[in-house]
């Protein structure tokens, strides 16, 4: 099982840290590295390593979802009290991801509402068939595609594309 466990945190970790950054955790590590601390517990009762990648996958985005969640709380009840917030410095990560289409992707991607923006980094940037997608999100498989046709116009939309595929 240890084996086990080390090859998928050697293959994996950073595609579920990415994951998170990308469905807008602001503390991607850190996700991760909990979905595999929760994964471990799990391990023996997953059949494969499919079973257990798709697991992870469920897990990072539901804390994600959570994290963001309280972050919103959080800085409602700040500003609520009078406080400031300071505002969040840009990350090394996204200092590489620079470019200005980049930049305007990845901002157009966290102007979607949840589900699509869930569906859509599942599906392209995880590369996932619909029906992994609608697993791990726990939707039907029409659910999922109807979330990612709708975060594709909206993405075209915003980027100012009618239709272009890039």
């Amino acid at each position: 099982m240890v084996d086990r466990y080390r090859q998928l945190f050697d293959t994996e970790f950073g595609r579920m840290q990415a994951l998170a950054r990308l469905l807008g955790a602001d503390d991607p590590e850190n996700v991760a590295q909990e979905a595999f601390v929760r994964l471990h517990g799990k391990l023996d009762a997953l059949q494969d390593a499919d079973a257990a990648r798709a697991y992870l996958r469920s897990i990072v985005v539901n804390l994600t979802r959570s994290r963001i969640r309280h972050l919103m709380t959080a800085r409602r009840l700040t500003v609520g009290h009078g406080l400031h917030l300071v505002r969040d410095h840009p990350s090394a990560e996204s200092e590489v991801l620079g470019r200005v289409e980049h930049t305007a992707i990845i901002s157009a991607l966290h102007q979607l509402p949840r589900r699509q923006r869930e569906a859509i980094v599942l599906r392209f940037w995880l590369d996932l068939q619909f029906d992994d997608v609608a697993r791990t999100l726990g939707v039907s498989v029409g659910a999922a595609k109807s979330f990612v046709s709708r975060g594709l116009a909206a993405l075209r939309a915003a980027l100012g594309r009618n239709g272009e595929d890039r």
